[in-house]
């Protein structure tokens, strides 16, 4: 596992990396094999494997949190996607825990033909979620759903305790 400084190295390291190509029109965002992806209408959500963090690790109780890059692509040539922060959640669960994360971010926004990606815990494009109380449980062996509501559908997002990939799905 990385420490948390290291961790944001590499993700300020990918975003520049990302921004450079969509500067230079290098192609479309490239998908690591690890992403889960899911695709509603003309729009393409990626999820990258997440950075978690909080719980009984440390030996204090705290927030768990669950941090990723989240990439939307739009590809439509007329509609913006906006997703309000009460329609992504994320699901906890180990042996009998189950525990609900809650967006923590402003709504997420990507223009008519505009790839955007969000990551981190700072700043505008952040994506994070938490509990909203502290949680005693460890959280090295439970899985992970993200869900995010568009349109109609829900984009979801499986981290399991594998620790290697993402699953994406739509439902």
């Amino acid at each position: 596992m990385i420490d948390r400084r290291t961790f944001l190295k590499l993700s300020a390291g990918a975003l520049v990396l990302t921004a450079a190509g969509a500067l230079t029109g290098c192609g479309d965002t490239v998908i690591d094999k690890t992403s889960g992806v899911a695709k509603i209408g003309d729009v393409t959500f990626i999820c990258t494997t997440p950075f978690l963090g909080g719980g009984l690790g440390d030996g204090i109780v705290r927030q768990l949190t669950y941090w990723t890059q989240f990439t939307i692509q739009n590809h439509s040539t007329i509609e913006k996607v906006v997703i309000k922060p009460e329609d992504i959640t994320c699901i906890f669960r180990e042996a009998d825990t189950k525990e609900t994360l809650y967006f923590k971010r402003n709504e997420l926004v990507a223009d008519p033909g505009q790839t955007v990606v969000y990551t981190g815990t700072n700043g505008k494009k952040a994506f994070y979620l938490e509990t909203k109380e502290p949680v005693p449980e460890k959280n090295s062996t439970g899985t992970y759903e993200l869900r995010v509501r568009y349109n109609g559908q829900t984009a979801v997002f499986l981290y399991g305790n594998n620790g290697k990939n993402v699953t994406g799905s739509v439902e």
